[in-house]
């Protein structure tokens, strides 16, 4: 049997992790059954389906999954969490996109920042695909979750499609399996055709490890849990709980940043990032959590950003606090702005101004709270 420390290693090297056999024929039976039905529930035929929002009791297993040891309890493992919030339950039913990363510097660190935290923290949030059908759609480049982009994978872009790269993978996965992986890395999808396709899409975000995360989450919720078995419904009231307690600790940093008071500032980071490791990484997507509140605050605007996450979070604070701490974010902002429009391909990011990969040079937390404290 491969111990945890095992699998860490492998999932540290290669970036992902093949889970053989996870739902024995049995169960899949049923997940299949409860999945179509739920697939069948929504009006518009849709790639990608959210199943807590067309869950019932009938078709519970369906969503409890998302709970149990087998993908909560393994990804803190992997994480080595105390505790994970499970971030999207859905189901893919198409597949097909081009090589990626899940990295937007607009609301993100810049890559270097974000893989220092990973090798010398280990990562803070994981995906998965599941697969109750065999699916080998999946490329992956092993090992890409901890470099830049090479001088061939430069020349391409996400609208090319799975264009044949040096060191691509394909992860066959039988009707059971799982795979796990970090989404910092390069990874693509060839479409499925007329393949049938019924594979669970889920992230876990940690609670409690070493680092912060590497961008802004959007909770579930619990306006589902009714339908749950009582352990199922007891773990998603205790995601909220967890969700709740980050969010008052973000604001207390937040406060800190508003008073002008370093010292409090920085008692209260320590807690959201214990690790003396990749220290700037975390205080960057503070900035970019501010950012994101800041805009969205009151805003009814038609964009994958305004989530009631960011709504919740946003409550906490007056439009006039938002834009005084945006004032204290910004010699950090302008360290991560270049003069120039920048891009890289394979990011999720048109042109802008923030690096895609620099961190800011010779400006550390200290120098950070130095830019508003008094």
């Amino acid at each position: 049997m491969i111990s945890i420390a095992e699998h860490r290693a492998q999932l540290m090297e290669s970036g992902y992790v093949v889970c053989r056999g996870m739902i024995p024929p049995d169960e899949l039976r049923r997940l299949r059954h409860s999945v179509d039905r739920i697939v069948d529930r929504v009006p518009e035929p849709q790639g990608r389906i959210t199943l807590h929002e067309w869950v019932d009791r009938d078709t519970a297993e369906a969503v409890e999954f998302f709970f149990d040891q087998r993908t909560l309890g393994f990804s803190c493992e992997l994480m080595d969490a105390p505790a994970a919030e499970p971030l999207g339950l859905w189901i893919l039913c198409e597949s097909g996109t081009g090589w990626h990363r899940d990295i937007h510097p607009i609301d993100m660190a810049p890559l270097d920042g974000l893989q220092e935290d990973i090798r010398l923290n280990g990562p803070s949030y994981l995906q998965w695909h599941i697969a109750l059908y065999d699916d080998s759609f999946l490329h992956v480049i092993p090992g890409s979750h901890l470099r830049r982009n090479s001088e061939v994978e430069r020349k391409i872009e996400r609208r090319m499609g799975v264009m044949p790269l040096p060191g691509d993978k394909v992860v066959d996965l039988k009707a059971g399996d799982g795979v796990v992986y970090i989404s910092a890395f390069l990874h693509a999808a060839k479409p499925n055709g007329d393949v049938k396709r019924r594979t669970y899409h889920m992230g876990y975000q940690a609670f409690g490890n070493k680092g912060f995360t590497h961008f802004f989450p959007r909770a579930l919720g619990i306006d589902f849990i009714d339908h749950l078995s009582p352990w199922a419904a007891a773990q998603c009231r205790e995601s909220e709980r967890l969700r709740s307690q980050w969010n008052d600790e973000v604001v207390a940093a937040f406060r800190a940043m508003l008073d002008r008071d370093g010292h409090e500032f920085a008692r209260t980071f320590e807690v959201l990032h214990p690790s003396e490791h990749a220290r700037m990484t975390s205080v960057i997507v503070l900035s970019k959590m501010a950012y994101l509140i800041r805009k969205y605050k009151d805003s009814d605007a038609d964009d994958s950003r305004n989530t009631p996450a960011v709504q919740a979070l946003a409550a906490r604070f007056s439009a006039s606090e938002l834009d005084q701490l945006w004032e204290r974010f910004k010699t950090l902002d302008e360290e991560l702005t270049a003069d120039s429009e920048q891009y890289e391909p394979l990011f999720q990011n048109p042109p802008m101004k923030y690096h895609f990969y620099e961190m800011p040079q010779h400006f550390d937390v200290g120098d950070f709270i130095a830019s508003w404290a008094v």
